[in-house]
This record gives C-alpha cells, structure tokens and sequence, in this order.
C-alpha cells in the first residue's frame, strides 16, 4: 500500500455581515451633511487550495442623522479685536541693553490685536456683538478692560 498527500480544497467562508453601525454624524450640518456608517463580518473558514480569496470583510456607505433629536452641529469662527496703533518702543525694549547705544529704527514698528476661537450660532453671534456694542461705549466713557486672549499675534512691520 502506498500513500500520496493531498489537498482538499476548501473555499473561503464568512460570516452574515453584523448590524450597520450609527452614523458619524451625531449633529446636522449644512456643510457637509453626510456621514458614514459601516458594517463587518469575520472569516469563518479561510481557503485552502483555492484560488479565489475573500471577500470584503468591511463595507461602508453614507448616511445622514436624522430625526427631531438631532441638533446642529458647533461651528467655529475666528474673532478678532481692532489693531492697535503702531508703537516703536517694543522694539526698543527687545534691543540689548549692554550696547551703549540704542539705534534708531527706520520706519518700524509694532502693531498687535487679539485673535480668539469662539463657537458661532446665531444666538452667541447676537450675544457677542450686544457685548462687544456694551464694551465699546465703556471704553469711551472710561479704560477698556481686557479679558486674556486664548491667541495673541504680534506682527512686526517694517519699512524698506
């Protein structure tokens, strides 16, 4: 009696595929209203002599919240306050001080304003621009106080 080794072929096996996830998108939004959902299966048998792979293990497809639960997504937009005039003595005060003489500068100066991140809805736009009417007409009876920024830019302009 002899004996010879052999294969026999099993194909690829799978899963049914699993339920289809919640969508990604949790909020609505106009921008870019579509989100994704997915779904997967496992293999349940991998192939053995065949020639034929597996199929997608993972497939995905877009959707859109919906319902009247869904509420609109936070948006953010940048607000900045008005530039300050143009100052030199910044400059001079980032000068070294052991050189004897401080030289001149030509032309330049210093101008700076705060930029802040703040979360836009038509409710905190009007909230913001009552607030922002209420502290101008302050600062012209008395000195402006400012509340620190989350971004403070400083830009140098220089002349030629």
């Amino acid at each position: 009696m002899t004996f010879q080794s052999c294969v026999i072929t099993k194909e690829c096996q799978v899963s049914e595929w699993s339920e289809w996830s919640p969508c990604s998108k949790t909020c609505h939004d106009m921008v870019s209203p579509k989100g994704t959902r997915v779904r997967t299966r496992i293999i349940r048998q991998f192939p053995i002599g065949s020639e034929r792979e597996c199929p997608e293990l993972k497939e995905k497809e877009p959707c859109v919240s919906q319902g009247d639960a869904v509420a609109a997504c936070a948006t953010y937009s940048w607000r900045t306050t008005e530039w300050t005039e143009c100052r030199v003595d910044p400059l001079l005060s980032q000068q070294d001080k052991r050189r004897g003489n401080q030289t001149a500068l030509c032309g330049g100066g210093v101008q700076t304003r705060e930029v802040y991140c703040v979360q836009a809805n038509e409710n905190l736009l009007s909230h913001l621009n009552a607030h922002r009417d209420r502290e101008e007409s302050k600062y012209q009876s008395t000195s402006k106080a400012s509340a620190a920024p989350f971004l403070s830019i400083t830009f140098e302009i220089t002349g030629r």
